[in-house]
């Protein structure tokens, strides 16, 4: 099965984004800082973002409070750099993004869901060998061996595709954005809380989600295009499943020249 994201924000849209601000100030500023720009150093790794959500820069990566983003810059290696989002434990993170180099660096991105010191699910982004290719393969703890997991394209309220994949699989996709300017992206992780008997997605599953505008992704569905807006990536729940209630980090990390945090938000755990 083939993915391929197409469409960009434009321009207009882009600087009518509005955010609340990057709630809180940093105890101590450099001297020669300004109050408007705080920027993560030796010592003081740590700065106060959206909604009182704590990052912390990992690796050689610095983040800047511009009173409207977090910029994170210094982004050289996947494997080290990046910042690790900290909250009070939650249900489900949203993160808004402005992305740009992930393509030309070659590196990716991954997000790793974790409850204190246990990763309870992860997912990497990869770019393939050819200029548009992409290979997201999601990770769950929830049993033994990893989990199975379902990929679902939605288009507002309608489901356009589902396909099944078993654990640890790598899925292939197209992702031209990745390789063009700056692309506006909002990830997403939760664990699902089921309402009724009828719920398609069983108690504890880990979801991992993408949203963009318009047909943001298109999936190849037997040799035709299906688009969608909003792509998840949702555990499927078996025998011998641990039913994860909550997480209190997010780590992210990416090779990318550009790092727009736009935004981040949380659902507290009850």
């Amino acid at each position: 099965m083939m993915m391929k994201l197409t469409g960009r924000l434009l321009a207009a849209a882009l600087l009518s984004v509005t955010a609340a601000g990057c709630q809180g100030e940093e105890p101590a500023a450099a001297e020669g800082d300004s109050l408007a720009t705080q920027e993560a150093k030796a010592g003081l790794t740590c700065i106060q973002g959206f909604e009182g959500i704590k990052n912390c820069a990992t690796g050689r990566a610095k983040l800047t409070n511009t009173g409207k983003s977090i910029a994170v810059s210094s982004l050289t290696s996947v494997k080290t750099d990046g910042f690790s989002s900290e909250f009070p434990r939650a249900t489900d993170w949203v993160l808004k993004t402005e992305l740009g180099g992930v393509g030309a660096l070659g590196q990716g991105f991954t997000l790793a869901a974790r409850d204190g010191d246990q990763v309870v699910s992860a997912i990497s982004v990869q770019p393939g060998k050819e200029r548009d290719q992409v290979t997201m393969t999601p990770s769950f703890t929830g049993r033994a061996g990893g989990s199975p997991f379902t990929v679902n394209l939605w288009r507002g309220n309608s489901l356009m595709h589902s396909h099944y994949f078993e654990q640890d699989y790598g899925v292939g996709s197209q992702w031209y954005q990745i390789h063009i300017g700056l692309t506006r992206l909002d990830f997403g992780f939760k664990n699902h809380s089921s309402t009724s008997m009828f719920d398609r997605i069983g108690a504890g599953a880990c979801i991992w989600s993408f949203r963009g505008t318009g047909d943001a992704f298109t999936l190849d569905v037997n040799g035709k295009p299906v688009s969608g807006d909003f792509l998840e990536i949702v555990e499927e729940i078996g025998d011998g499943h641990y039913p994860y209630t909550g997480f209190s980090s997010i780590d992210v990390k990416a090779a990318a020249s550009t790092f727009n945090i736009l935004g981040e938000s949380t659902v507290a755990a009850k």
